[in-house]
C-alpha cells in the first residue's frame, strides 16, 4: 500500500490595526479583534488618549462645555513600534488600515516604524478616507481574513474598493476644519457668511472639499444621497455607513432616504469620536461607502 504525504499550508496570521480616527464601532473591533491605536486630543493643557482616557460621550460632554476649540496630535512612530513589535514576535502579518494621509500624518508614523522594525510583514493601507470609512475597509478585511484569504487577496481587494470608496458629509459650522488645516479661511468665512449648509467631500485623494452649498438641511441630506447615486454603483451589494455626532437628530432622516433611495446590503451606523469630532464639531453627519 502506498501511503501518499500530504502537504499542510498554513496560512500566516494576520493582525488587522487601526487609529482612532477610524472611528470603530465597538462591535466590529471585537468581533475581528481590531487594535486601535489612539491619537492624542487637546483640551488646553489637557491630553487625552481617544477611546482610551476618553470616550466619545465624554469628549462630546466636554466639547459643548469648552470655551476653547480642542486640537489633536497624531500617533508618533514609537507608539506604532510599541504596537507592531509583540504581534511580529507572535509571527503575525500585520495590516493596519489607516486615515487618509492627508487629513494626519498618522499613516506616515506607522510607515516610519515599519522602517524601523524593518520587517516585510507590516502591510501599511491609506484608506483616503475618515471615520467610518476607514471601519468600512477594516470590516471587509475582517470578513477575508476569517475566509482564511491570504494579505495579498485582502490588499488587492481594498484597494480595488478604494477606487469605488466615497465620503459625504454636512456641518453645523466649518470653523473646526478651518481651525484644523482642513479647509481654507475663505471656504469657511464662505459658509458662516452666507448661514448656508455647506456639502462636503472626502475626494478620492483623501482631502477635504467644499463641493456644493444649499439653504436647508432637508436639501442636504438629499443632495448626499444624490451624490452617491451618481457613483453608478449597485448599493444592494454593498455597505454603508451614517457617522453622526451625538446631537444630531438628523440621522434617523438620512438612514431613511438611504434605505430608500440606495437599498444598500447593510448600514453601519457610529458616533463620531474625538479625532473626527475634534475637526467636525457638533453637527456633522456623513454618509461613506
Amino acid at each position: 500500500m502506498t501511503v501518499r504525504s500530504v502537504t499542510i499550508v498554513m496560512l500566516p496570521k494576520i493582525k488587522l490595526i487601526t487609529d482612532s480616527g477610524a472611528d470603530l464601532p465597538e462591535l466590529y473591533k471585537e468581533r475581528y479583534q481590531i487594535k486601535v491605536v489612539p491619537l492624542t486630543v487637546i483640551f488646553g493643557e489637557q491630553e487625552f488618549k481617544d477611546q482610551v482616557t476618553m470616550s466619545r460621550e465624554q469628549f462630546w460632554e466636554k466639547l459643548f462645555i469648552s470655551k476653547e476649540l480642542p486640537s489633536t496630535n497624531q500617533a508618533n512612530p514609537h507608539e506604532f513600534v510599541k504596537v507592531f513589535q509583540p504581534y511580529l514576535e507572535q509571527d503575525y502579518t500585520i495590516l493596519y488600515v489607516g486615515l487618509s494621509s492627508q487629513l494626519s500624518g498618522t499613516l506616515q508614523s506607522a510607515n516610519l516604524a515599519k522602517e524601523i522594525l524593518k520587517s516585510s510583514r507590516i502591510h501599511v493601507f491609506d484608506s483616503r478616507t475618515a471615520s467610518l470609512g476607514v471601519s468600512l475597509f477594516l470590516i471587509k478585511a475582517g470578513e477575508m481574513i476569517r475566509q482564511e484569504k491570504s494579505i495579498d487577496e485582502i490588499w488587492k481587494q481594498l484597494d480595488q474598493e478604494r477606487t469605488e470608496s466615497s465620503a459625504y458629509f454636512i456641518l453645523d459650522s466649518l470653523t473646526h476644519l478651518v481651525k484644523g488645516g482642513r479647509l481654507s479661511r475663505a471656504q469657511g468665512v464662505f459658509g458662516t457668511v452666507l448661514n448656508i449648509k455647506p456639502v462636503l467631500q472626502v475626494t478620492p485623494k483623501g482631502t477635504i472639499e467644499v463641493i456644493e452649498r444649499v439653504r436647508s438641511t432637508k436639501k442636504a441630506l438629499q443632495t448626499i444621497v444624490a451624490k452617491a447615486k451618481e457613483q453608478k454603483i449597485d448599493f444592494r451589494k454593498k455597505r454603508v455607513a451614517v457617522a453622526h455626532t451625538p446631537d444630531d437628530d438628523k440621522a434617523a432622516d438620512l438612514i431613511a432616504i438611504i434605505e430608500k433611495e440606495l437599498e444598500p446590503l447593510e448600514i453601519v451606523r457610529g458616533l463620531i469620536g474625538p479625532t473626527i469630532g475634534t475637526h467636525a464639531g457638533p453637527g456633522g453627519l456623513g454618509l461613506l461607502f
